[in-house]
């Protein structure tokens, strides 16, 4: 079930190179995080595609202050890199705490579906004209007959999914995408959303079958993403949750944070720092562990094995039929794919 692995953008870009190509050993697919402050996801994607063989993914990017010619332009070029039985796979979202920090995101679910839109049609080799897309036009400052199209482009493999919880932007990735991402690291598809008995009501799976049944796409894939840290060194395991964790609480509505069992004192103190711009080392800090451990598996393998077990159980049973183990993977990300290869796959696949 475990196909791929979510490598953390917020190492230097040669040393993820390095862990992708002995990752690329083990797993089908490479995904790289995209955050406004860390590196630069289409320039690691690049190398790592030319480097290792593998099919490579963003996990996930996001619409808002980017251009979608280059974010069509981007996947196509990172298509021709790709060997035979690997795909790129463009995975997107509406964007984390640290965008909704710093720019306003008008109609999230309305941009994500015209940039799935727009990319499609120039894939296709299509001149799309910008004012079709008046959500992106406007919110971009495009001229409504500006066209614009990408030659040299020839139908390349660039699979799309789209990462969320919300109802809205669960049915429109039913009904647009070619699959979906739903990551442990959400309260509503956590680990504790499971054992809590309550993740048919929370997560929101329903809508994305409403979107199905609209869906002209045959196929979709269901993409259960788990994050986990983990290292020979528990406690930096455990920090290196807490700062993914951060990241998490710093941009969930309230209300599905307590649809989980999460207290606004908890993590009010860590989604202050992140929305006054202190960064995300400082703010998670603030986070307790006990709120990270609810979201993020961590831990020496040992800690890892048995939650993770349990976890891909429940993903099965809610109809997932692949998976990767994602972000922050662990603190030393070389270790962490040692660790998961050696130790960790071995035992729950």
């Amino acid at each position: 079930m475990i196909k791929g692995i979510q490598l953390h953008a917020w190492a230097a870009g040669p040393s993820m190179v390095e862990v992708a190509q002995v990752a690329a050993r083990a797993f089908e697919t490479i995904w790289v995080t995209d955050q406004m402050q860390s590196r630069g996801v289409s320039a690691v994607l690049g190398a790592i595609a030319a480097r290792t063989g593998a099919g490579v993914g963003t996990a996930v990017t996001f619409p808002f202050g980017r251009n979608p010619l280059e974010q069509a332009s981007t996947m196509a070029t990172l298509a021709e890199f790709m060997p035979a039985g690997r795909q790129v796979t463009m995975g997107i979202g509406t964007g984390g705490g640290l965008v909704s920090a710093l720019m306003e995101r008008s109609n999230p679910v309305g941009r994500v579906a015209e940039l799935i839109g727009i990319c499609r049609a120039l894939w296709r080799g299509e001149a799309v004209r910008m004012g079709d897309f008046p959500v992106t036009c406007k919110d971009l400052g495009l001229h409504d007959d500006a066209r614009t199209s990408l030659d040299w482009v020839k139908d390349p493999a660039v699979r799309v999914v789209v990462a969320g919880t919300g109802p809205r932007i669960l049915e429109m990735a039913g009904e647009l995408a070619d699959g979906v991402i739903c990551a442990s690291n959400f309260p509503a598809h956590s680990l504790a959303a499971f054992r809590s008995g309550q993740f048919g009501s929370v997560s929101n799976l329903d809508r994305l079958e409403r979107g199905r049944e609209r869906s002209t796409r045959p196929d979709f894939t269901r993409i259960y993403g788990v994050n986990i840290s983990v290292s020979s060194d528990r406690d930096a395991a455990k920090a290196a949750a807490r700062r993914q964790a951060a990241l998490i609480v710093s941009q969930q509505p309230h209300e599905n944070l307590q649809r989980v069992g999460f207290e606004q004192a908890d993590y009010a103190a860590t989604r202050a720092a992140v929305t006054a711009g202190h960064g995300v080392r400082a703010a998670a800090e603030l986070l307790p562990q006990e709120i990270a451990d609810q979201l993020i598996i961590s831990g020496t393998p040992g800690d890892c094995i048995e939650a993770l077990t349990e976890l891909l159980e429940f993903a099965r049973g809610a109809g997932f039929t692949e998976a990767y183990v994602g972000a922050p993977v662990g603190p030393d990300p070389a270790e962490a794919v040692e660790l998961l290869t050696s130790e960790i796959l071995p035992e729950v696949q």
